[in-house]
């Protein structure tokens, strides 16, 4: 069980207007609040085979994207503001297994029910039930060659009040092979293989809704080197008290 307190990131509290085009505006909001958030979680172990686990959120002042319009109903605005209330309850599990000598699989699946209430004075409310599954195959074919298998598939998700994300997924590939006495390493590797990773979705604003799909150059083959010099040495991480706040400093 946990209590949490965090602090919006400085950008989103820059209040100039920044033009996307003539009918759409984007400003930050300097009155946003921090979110504090319950959570509790319960979670079992299985050996070495399986993890599964609960938990229940509730989170106040929950930040999220919020979608506005002048009163001409002309003009459109994006902005952040402090959701009431977020409810969420979330299921997980997490499978190793190990079907062949050469092959290791990990299996994680994700369900989380969500509830999102009022922001701004307004009543508005939001519920979606969304599960998301990631696969990794390891595979080790002798002589040095190893390759990679992996892919994730997420359903119906809402991250912000207003704004519904369609479902999407990514399959990716690669094989490697050591070289020079295993301090250097081939690799050639392919992302999103079926080019199916796609930010889709559907945005409610006041009396208008509008389907957006933004597609990025995700289908990728890369082919790399690399070689490590000198012996391996342990990496020592540092933090210090300022590293919340060196979080909030983002870029644009």
């Amino acid at each position: 069980m946990g209590r949490r307190t965090d602090r919006p990131v400085f950008q989103t509290l820059n209040p100039f207007l920044f033009v996307i085009n003539k009918y759409t505006y984007e400003s930050g909001n300097p009155y946003l609040l921090p979110q504090y958030t319950w959570n509790f979680e319960l979670s079992h172990q299985y050996g070495n085979l399986l993890t599964t686990g609960i938990s229940l959120a509730r989170v106040s002042n929950y930040f999220s994207q919020i979608f506005l319009s002048d009163t001409s109903k002309t003009i459109l605005y994006y902005t952040q503001g402090n959701v009431g209330r977020v409810y969420n309850l979330g299921l997980s599990a997490s499978l190793s297994l190990s079907p062949l000598r050469w092959w290791s699989m990990e299996l994680t699946a994700v369900f989380n029910h969500k509830q999102l209430r009022g922001f701004n004075g307004n009543t508005y409310t939001s519920t979606i039930s969304q599960l998301s599954a990631n696969i990794n195959n390891q595979l080790s074919f002798g002589k040095g060659y190893a390759g990679e298998v992996s892919g994730f598939y997420t359903t119906r998700a809402r991250n912000d009040i207003q704004e519904l994300l369609y479902p999407t997924g990514q399959l990716s590939a690669g094989i490697s092979k050591s070289v020079l006495k295993k301090k250097g390493t081939i690799k050639l590797s392919y992302r999103d293989i079926l080019y199916t990773n796609a930010m889709e979705g559907l945005t409610s604003f006041p009396s208008a809704s509008e389907y957006f799909k933004l597609r990025r150059d995700s289908r990728v083959l890369t082919i790399s080197f690399t070689y490590r010099f000198g012996r391996s040495e342990k990496a020592t991480r540092h933090s210090d008290g300022a590293s919340e706040e060196k979080e909030r400093v983002q870029n644009g």
